[in-house]
């Protein structure tokens, strides 16, 4: 029999709610995709990282995390059996709402946690929840992408400016998490392909025809365990300072 968990919104029961929002806890909420990620990971990849990283920063943080929302903005990807793109107004009214409820509910404090780095989806989250904080400069709401800590970890596997959609650190990411999902088998062998800067495509699959925009050389579950554990580790530190200090860095004496 399953134990309820008591970082996750929607194992606990309303009065347990009530309490955690009273008690000024954190409240993350993860967004991902059903996106194409290469022939060798799941639709569901984007959401699944997002998840992940929210519960293990909810458990050091002592937050909780809201059931995630599953569909974003593909623009790139959306030609590729499976992807499902909604328009960034479609998103950015979800979202309102969702974190608009939260806060009608007694929520202070949020971290919005999209696992799809896509800058459209990004702007559209910011966005979102502009109204709420204008309203109210009270809340305390973020807007994190998952390559927003991930520099370091690039410049050790020597990733930098070849990492990408569904290559070596993404791959090793969902290699950490649930390795039975990630069909070893069918990895491309590719490297980051030169992308038009400019030219708006209706066929941008054509410039990345296996569906992966980064080198897959260095896939690996220590190196996913690695990125997984440095994100964490620095949200974690993020909601902290702003905590402890009210910046998003720590205070020193200088």
């Amino acid at each position: 029999m399953s134990e309820p968990d008591r970082n996750k919104v929607g194992d606990l029961t309303y009065e347990e709610f009530g309490a955690a929002m009273r008690e000024g806890r954190w409240l993350l909420v993860p967004f991902g995709t059903v996106e194409e990620h290469g022939p060798h990971l799941p639709l569901g990849t984007d959401l699944l990282c997002a998840e992940h990283i929210c519960l293990a920063v909810a458990r050091e943080v002592a937050g909780l995390v809201a059931p995630g929302v599953p569909y974003g903005v593909c623009r790139t990807m959306r030609n590729f059996p499976g992807t499902v793109s909604l328009t960034p107004a479609t998103l950015g009214a979800l979202a309102r709402e969702i974190v608009g409820e939260f806060v009608r509910h007694g929520a202070r404090k949020l971290a919005l946690f999209t696992g799809h780095a896509e800058p459209v989806q990004l702007a559209a989250l910011r966005e979102a929840v502009l109204p709420a904080v204008t309203a109210d400069p009270t809340l305390l709401v973020l807007v994190i992408g998952p390559y927003d800590f991930l520099q370091p970890v690039r410049q050790e596997a020597d990733l930098v400016g070849r990492d990408g959609h569904a290559g070596s650190i993404e791959t090793s990411a969902v290699l950490a998490i649930d390795a039975g999902l990630v069909r070893l088998d069918r990895v491309p062998a590719v490297t980051r392909p030169r992308l038009s800067a400019f030219q708006v495509l209706p066929d941008p699959e054509r410039e990345f025809p296996t569906g992966v925009r980064g080198d897959t050389s260095k896939i690996s579950r220590a190196l996913g365990e690695h990125a997984n554990a440095h994100i964490v580790t620095s949200i974690a530190a993020l909601l902290q300072n702003l905590e402890r200090h009210g910046t998003e860095w720590e205070r020193t004496n200088t």
